[in-house]
């Protein structure tokens, strides 16, 4: 479990539980639904990714891979999502998001580590590849190379750049409709993904629903799963945990508008090149 040490006043001195977010981030997302679904009280600090605050150094000194989400409790700072809530387990134990029963505690854990093990190679794939488009700057990955410890991200950012063929994004669609499809067996006939109580399995999946339905994902074919998220969304926790941080506009519009700023962006790109062969 990623429990950092530090001795940076700023971050030592934080009392209570401070959390350093990102509206639309799936990984944040859990953490927020955790926190809510446990009754605890907490310090937002969002995080502007698009403005790259990510990786300044007063937030790469509370998380050196700089990824959101992170914690800091009482002065210790805790790193990913899947530690964080395996922390928060351990630190506040009621109620309890992991099922008591050992059996239903391994297929709860079995779903969330199959959410966390595809978020780069299907989530994050399908989303920068088919909708997002590269959210770092060939300016940028230079000096983002030398700080980020996790080469894999590294790899990814580049290969967001230089753009996912028609098969990466297919490949990770499938691996998505893969999972989904494994989720609508379960949900047909049951209310939660592991026994009859709200749990960490459900926490892992509900915001990739979320995040990929918001950006176009088809959903049609699995209508247990929309039924299921419209329980979810019942939920006391899911307006302070999802609701309040998703976009003030429909879907479809923010859809619209990823894709004018990929086209703007685009076409700045090719400026600047024909500028530099002049």
């Amino acid at each position: 479990m990623p429990v950092l040490s530090t001795d940076v006043p700023e971050i030592t001195s934080l009392k209570g539980i401070h959390l350093y977010h990102a509206g639309m981030s799936n990984c944040s997302m859990r953490v927020r639904l955790a926190l809510e679904e446990k009754g605890l009280e907490w310090v937002s600090h969002e995080v502007d990714l698009g403005a790259q605050e990510n990786i300044q150094p007063w937030y790469l000194a509370i998380n050196p891979k700089g990824l959101v989400p992170a914690i800091v409790h009482d002065g210790v700072p805790v790193t990913e999502s899947n530690d964080i809530l395996a922390y928060l387990e351990e630190k506040f134990p009621e109620p309890a998001l992991v099922p008591a029963d050992p059996t239903l505690a391994a297929e709860a854990n079995a779903w969330f580590e199959l959410a966390v093990s595809m978020h780069i190679k299907a989530i994050k794939t399908w989303v920068y590849g088919s909708s997002l488009g590269a959210t770092k700057k060939r300016s940028d990955m230079q000096r983002y190379s030398e700080i980020q410890p996790d080469k894999e991200l590294v790899a990814f950012h580049q290969k967001s750049l230089d753009g996912f063929s028609a098969q990466d994004i297919e490949t990770a669609r499938k691996m998505i409709a893969d999972a989904f499809e494994k989720m609508e067996k379960r949900l047909k006939d049951h209310a939660y993904l592991v026994g009859n109580t709200q749990s960490i399995a459900d926490i892992a999946w509900l915001p990739q629903y979320v995040v990929l339905g918001t950006l176009g994902f088809d959903f049609k074919p699995y209508p247990a799963i929309v039924a299921w998220a419209k329980r979810q969304e019942k939920r006391p926790a899911y307006k302070a945990a999802i609701g309040d941080w998703m976009p003030k506009v429909p879907g479809w519009a923010l859809r619209i508008a990823i894709k004018l700023r990929r086209a703007f962006a685009s076409l700045k790109s090719s400026r600047r090149q024909s500028q530099t062969q002049i």
